[in-house]
This record gives C-alpha cells, sequence and structure tokens, in this order.
C-alpha cells in the first residue's frame, strides 16, 4: 500500500505543474497584454510594452513629449514656429492628427489608423460623458484609448502613472518631483497675503481666465484673482468681460497673454487701462509664449514655467532664485533644449 501511495503522489508531482503553468506560447501572450484602469474608471487591454503612442490633442501633448518623445508618433497639434531651434526637428515634422476634446477638436481617425498606435493617450481635465465618447472612439478605431487626470496639484501622480506604464519610470519621477518642487515653492513664495490681479488674453485685451476655472490654476495660485464670474469657462479663449468691468476691479497687477501684446503696448497711454493701478505703477507684465504660451493656453505642463517666471515677477524678494537658471533647467526637462542665456533674455523680451 505504502508503495502504491508513493507511486501516485509521484505520477501528482510530475502531472499537476504541466497542467498549472502555461505554455510558452501562452506565457508571451499573458506577458504581452496587460490591463489597465484609467483614471476615469474603464478597464482597457493594453500592451505590456508601448513603443507607439499618440497624444489625444494639445495638452497631452505638451504632457507627454518631456517623458518620452521618441515613442510619441505624431501630434495633437504643429508645433508654433517659435519651437524652430529649440524642439529636434525630428520632433517638429511628426504628422498631425488634431485634437479630440476642445472648441478645435479635429481628431483625424484616418490619419490616426494610417499610424497604427499602440495607444491614445488623453490627459488633463475630466469632463461630462468622457467615458462614454472615448468608449465610442475607442470601438470605432480598434485602438485602446485611456486618460489619466492632469491638474496643477496631480501632475507628478500623472507623470509616475504614465512612466510606469510607458516604461519610463524614472524619467516619470524626475518631471513629477519638478512639478511638485516648483508648485510647492510657488505657494511657499506667495504666502498668505497674495497681490491682486486678473490674467487677460484676447486682441482686445478684454477675456479674463476667470477664478476657479480649469484654466486659471496657475493664476490663481500666482495672485487674488479678481476675475470672480458666475460661470468661468473652460475654455481656453477665456470669458469676456469689458472695460467697465476691468475698471471696477482696477488690479494691482495685470499679466498680459501674448495675444493681448498689442493692449499690452499702449496700456501706458490707453484712455481707459491708464486708469488701473496695475499700470498706473508699472506693475503690467507680458507672459512669454515661446514654444507655447506660459501661463494660459494650453492649460498643461508649460504653466509650470509661467509659475517660475511669474513668481519671480509678482514677488521678486521672495523668489531668490537665479530666473535664467530656472528657465534653462525647465527647457532642458520638458523640451531636451539647451538655452543660452542670450536665448532666454530674448524669449522673455519678445
Amino acid at each position: 500500500m505504502k508503495r502504491i501511495l508513493t507511486c501516485m503522489v509521484l505520477v501528482l508531482l510530475v502531472l499537476v505543474p504541466s497542467f498549472a503553468q502555461p505554455t510558452v506560447e501562452q506565457q508571451d501572450v499573458v506577458a504581452s497584454v496587460i490591463t489597465f484602469t484609467d483614471d476615469l474608471g474603464r478597464t482597457v487591454q493594453l500592451p505590456s510594452k508601448i513603443d507607439r503612442m499618440l497624444p489625444s490633442g494639445t495638452l497631452a501633448q505638451y504632457v507627454l513629449f518631456p517623458l518620452c518623445p521618441d515613442k510619441m508618433i505624431g501630434v495633437g497639434v504643429n508645433w508654433s514656429d517659435s519651437a524652430k531651434g529649440i524642439i529636434a526637428d525630428k520632433y517638429l515634422n511628426l504628422p498631425m492628427v488634431g485634437q479630440i476634446y476642445g472648441s478645435k477638436a479635429s481628431f483625424n481617425l484616418e490619419q490616426v489608423l494610417k499610424l497604427d498606435p499602440q495607444v491614445v493617450i488623453d490627459v488633463g481635465e475630466r469632463k461630462s460623458g468622457m467615458s462614454e465618447n472615448l468608449d465610442k472612439l475607442q470601438q470605432q478605431l480598434g485602438i485602446p484609448i485611456i486618460h489619466i487626470d492632469a491638474t496643477n496639484a496631480t501632475m507628478d501622480k500623472a507623470y509616475a502613472r504614465l512612466g510606469n506604464l510607458l516604461g519610463c519610470p524614472e524619467e516619470g519621477k524626475l518631471l513629477g518631483d519638478y512639478c511638485r518642487t516648483v508648485l510647492e515653492r510657488t505657494k511657499a513664495i506667495v504666502g498668505s497675503t497674495p497681490v491682486q490681479g486678473i490674467y487677460v488674453l484676447g486682441a482686445k485685451g478684454v477675456n479674463v481666465l476667470a477664478k476657479g476655472s480649469y484654466q486659471s490654476e496657475s493664476v490663481d495660485i500666482l495672485m487674488d484673482n479678481l476675475a470672480v464670474l458666475e460661470n468661468p469657462s473652460s475654455k481656453g479663449t477665456g470669458n469676456e468681460v469689458d472695460m467697465e468691468r476691468i475698471l471696477s476691479w482696477n488690479p494691482q497687477y495685470v499679466i498680459f497673454s501674448h495675444d493681448a501684446q498689442d493692449v499690452y503696448a499702449h496700456a501706458a497711454t490707453d484712455s481707459l487701462w491708464s486708469q488701473v493701478d496695475a499700470i498706473k505703477d508699472g506693475h503690467f507684465y507680458l507672459a512669454p509664449n515661446t514654444p507655447q504660451d506660459w501661463l494660459g493656453n494650453p492649460p498643461s505642463v508649460n504653466r509650470f514655467l509661467g509659475l517660475v517666471w511669474a513668481a519671480k515677477m509678482l514677488y521678486p524678494q521672495a523668489a531668490t532664485y537665479d530666473l535664467y537658471e530656472e528657465i534653462a533647467k525647465y527647457f532642458k526637462l520638458f523640451y531636451h533644449a539647451t538655452v543660452s542665456k542670450d536665448q532666454i533674455q530674448a524669449i522673455i523680451q519678445k
């Protein structure tokens, strides 16, 4: 009996592993796919190794480019002319696929299918109906689409998730740490008594980024944003007001977007703008926009560079860092570019 039992045990030891363990082919299949739950709670099957991905639009493009530019096979928007000499030519010439969301939504399904990405990545603000929209688009394309939440406060977590997903966790940590450090430092510089101000944009200079909007995140950190409106716009153009409203706010500080540069240039001699305290006291600034706006649109990681610059403008005594060194560091991390002090000076003065 003992001999029979011993034989049975030996047989089981041989047979059980063959049933429990997948074949080499099965192991390869299992290892090549992962189940990923995005920040909308959607469960998506993704390749375990991603080498070809597309951003869903402008915001995602600027978040993903610093992390893994060689895995990006297309862009949501063409780089601006000012990016020449900063962004390497091989990235400037990537095909444009458009963007899923926004007032200029233009996602080119035919171009996406032609490029054949392994995944399309959406990054940014969570919108109503987004899960359903992405599910429908994913079904149309037959290509997985994921969404990652990203605000100023959560950009470090977004980079950690994206770095792990795209096989570059060290880069994700480096970028995430940078964003968190700049955010915490800026809040410390601003302190408990922020200056009162507004951020204006548009050719007429009467659009504002309203307090509490997704677009105004950085502005709200930097100052007591006087543009308190009933329905803050989530669009890049902000809310349109009028000079009467601006005069009633009478901000101590004004930052002009680059598309309002003509208004900025003539503010001191304009019959209405010259009545504003910020203009009288010389406390008004033109936000740089190379290779895109540093504080406004798109509401992406470019706004961390805006925090660095604007904190130095608004709180020069508290912001003790070397502005040129900080800007050069940002360009190295987020654009993979080396810029000189002369180049930075030219960018700031444009």
